[in-house]
């Protein structure tokens, strides 16, 4: 919640620290500001991003992390062609949950994902992986937030299925305010 002063950690640390992957300061840097709104820039940065030769999205050393950092902000500037193709590079680490820089599980990605391309059934199976892989390390905000999204998707594509959903949406309410997730409560709420 508090994505100026992360941005501004990010200009005081500079350049490339050893053993940091090319891309890992530009990807963190467009991901905060698609969470501040600033969706038209953002969108704009994003494609430029991964249009450069270096970071470019084909690139076989892209790491794991900042292709869920890319995804999560096409996500969240509605890029459906960007979504599909970085989608298709992170299937293989559906089941894994990341620690390097980034603690997140990538299949609560490839979730949200699928559900911005109109396939919900997919999009539940995604966050069905997620609650698994972040369960299986007591994975307390991830399992919150993939537990807040399948309530948007069952709530939006599944009417029959209400119940379970609010029973998600509860959890997530309680664990937003247990661990001070401020934006992910004010969401939930």
């Amino acid at each position: 919640g508090r994505g100026e002063k992360a941005l501004a950690g990010l200009s005081e640390r500079g350049g490339l620290a050893e053993g940091d992957t090319p891309g890992y300061m530009e990807a963190p840097e467009v991901l905060i500001r698609a969470h501040l709104s600033q969706t038209a820039e953002t969108g704009e940065a994003l494609q430029a991003l991964v249009a450069e030769p270096r970071f470019g999205v084909e690139d076989e050393n892209l790491c794991t992390t900042v292709l869920v950092l890319l995804l999560e902000t096409a996500i969240l500037v509605w890029d459906r062609r960007l979504c599909t193709v970085l989608a298709e590079r992170l299937v293989p680490a559906a089941n894994l949950s990341t620690a390097w820089r980034a603690y997140t599980c990538p299949a609560r990605h490839l979730g949200a994902a699928a559900a911005l391309l109109g396939e919900p059934d997919k999009a539940r199976n995604y966050y069905h992986q997620a609650l698994e892989a972040a369960g299986k390390i007591r994975f307390r905000p991830e399992i919150a937030l993939t537990r807040l999204q399948l309530c948007e998707l069952l709530l939006e594509h599944y009417p029959d299925e209400r119940a379970e959903a609010l029973e998600h949406l509860d959890f997530a309410i309680g664990e937003f305010r247990d661990m001070k997730m401020q934006p992910s409560l004010e969401r939930a709420l």
